[in-house]
């Protein structure tokens, strides 16, 4: 029982510290407090933002998760994380990105900040061990 109830607490500090990163994140790019940065500065504070949510999630998960749950956290940020980097290397040495794949970027981006996956593989879990 007590190992149930480390595994309650891990997950629960790990979304209130990925929820707190997601509103740090939202005050900073929603209401415009970044406007004055340039534009690669930005940049390289959102990437910050999605590893630190990683991280957060990576130690997180450790403590209580199956190993399917980080193979699937794992994925999911390498291959949106990839995508990200090619549209921003294209920003950044090409030409500026259009309009429409910069939304998809900023979809993408606040996805991965967002507790949404985490939630998502416990609740995964929660619904395997019901079976």
């Amino acid at each position: 029982m007590q190992q149930a109830h480390k595994k309650k607490l891990i997950f629960w500090i790990g979304l209130l510290v990925i929820a707190a990163l997601y509103g740090f994140y939202y005050l900073f790019f929603l209401y415009g407090i970044s406007l004055d940065m340039p534009l690669r500065g930005r940049h390289i504070l959102k990437f910050l933002f999605i590893l630190g949510v990683y991280g957060v999630g990576f130690l997180c998960l450790r403590g209580f998760a199956e190993p399917w749950m980080l193979r699937t956290w794992h994925a999911a940020y390498l291959l949106i994380l990839l995508v990200l980097l090619g549209l921003g290397g294209y920003d950044w040495m090409i030409a500026r990105t259009p309009l429409a794949l910069r939304e998809i970027a900023g979809s993408l981006q606040d996805f991965l900040v967002s507790p949404l996956l985490y939630v998502g593989l416990r609740y995964l879990n929660m619904l395997k061990s019901l079976k």
